[in-house]
């Protein structure tokens, strides 16, 4: 670096110093020059783009894992058949993750809600916002280490092995209704229906219970509808599903999920009974998802873990929608709102 090298010229003999003429300048002084702005003031070649590479790093830090994970994808890659669609969705979301990521740094004037006063943030008031909206993105203060990370994937961009995962996902849901009611005390839910899956604390201390409806369950099983060993398979699929999804998208996001489940030996949400061992693609206790146009108000989770996995899937409305029609919607799908504002500290102007 120019900093820490020191130019001078060689002493020249007194006829050549006295046959120099006054525009002619030293090498040494045309290289201090060029650095300079001022006598004062030192400019660093490349300051920006290392000081970008440095924010670059601190804010995927939290996002990176370590490479166990990636020698644990090239395992269950290698060794699944080429016809498994798990298999195909593994090599199709590698490539993805090839593509350009953008970094948004959230400036200090932006960090802040620009109308507080509103519950539900308007569309007007959105306007002010900063808008993520394709593409894969990660969001972090300047010189902080990411809070989000979001990814679009079109339908169109995706393999017939992809598409399919999705649909079994969005049916799988759809079953699951079948067993476990809507969520009544949801608090924060202000519209929409929301289902939750899994295990979660009962009531008595130290205690797990799996979420279903006994009505519900008797109703199918009197139908002749519930085969248990083919229900856990479903919830086993949904499950691998989804923590692939999570591996890709952020590997150290999902080794904190899997440290906790672990550490506190928490019940996966693949598990039918506990407890069991668990296996490489365990990473949460349960799950919930949402339909009719769902929206919560202001709130705060206190859930064990520190990032939380969201997946927006466009579905046409299973209520009007005939047999015949697809199950994704990635045309004459027309939506407003969804936009999800971030708070890591406080209402920052920002929303996907």
């Amino acid at each position: 670096m120019f900093r820490n090298r020191t130019s001078t010229s060689p002493t020249q003999p007194p006829d050549l110093l006295a046959s120099t003429k006054p525009h002619h300048q030293p090498l040494s002084s045309l290289v201090k020059n060029r650095f300079r702005t001022s006598s004062k003031k030192r400019v660093r070649p490349g300051k920006d783009i290392k000081r970008w590479a440095l924010n670059k790093k601190k804010a995927s830090a939290p996002l990176e894992g370590s490479s166990s994970i990636n020698r644990t994808e090239d395992a269950e890659t290698h060794d699944a058949p080429d016809s498994d669609p798990t298999t195909n969705n593994n090599k199709h979301s590698q490539k993805n993750q090839e593509q350009h990521v953008y970094f948004y740094f959230v400036p200090p004037h932006q960090q802040f809600d620009p109308n507080p006063s509103e519950v539900i943030t308007t569309q007007k008031t959105l306007q002010h916002y900063h808008h993520l909206t394709h593409g894969t993105c990660i969001a972090a203060p300047r010189g902080g280490p990411a809070f989000c990370k979001v990814k679009y994937v079109p339908f169109a961009s995706m393999s017939p092995e992809q598409i399919q995962g999705w649909e079994k996902l969005v049916c799988h849901f759809f079953d699951r209704t079948n067993y476990v009611e809507a969520v009544k005390n949801n608090g924060p839910q202000m519209a929409g229906d929301m289902w939750a899956d899994g295990w979660r604390k009962c009531s008595k201390k130290e205690s797990f219970g799996r979420y279903c409806s006994v009505g519900k369950l008797v109703k199918m099983m009197r139908r002749a509808n519930y085969n248990p060993r083919d229900e856990a398979t479903s919830i086993k699929e949904a499950s691998d599903f989804i923590a692939i999804q999570l591996q890709h998208l952020a590997p150290g996001v999902f080794e904190s999920y899997r440290e906790t489940l672990i550490s506190k030996k928490l019940p996966s949400m693949a598990h039918m009974e506990y407890p069991l061992p668990y296996d490489a693609l365990d990473f949460a206790s349960f799950l919930t998802f949402t339909m009719y146009n769902f929206h919560n108000g202001p709130h705060k989770d206190s859930d064990a873990n520190n990032w939380t996995l969201v997946c927006w899937i466009p579905i046409f409305n299973p209520r009007t929608a005939s047999d015949d029609d697809p199950i994704l919607a990635d045309e004459g799908f027309d939506m407003l709102g969804v936009q999800f504002s971030h708070t890591p500290d406080s209402s920052w102007s920002f929303s996907i």
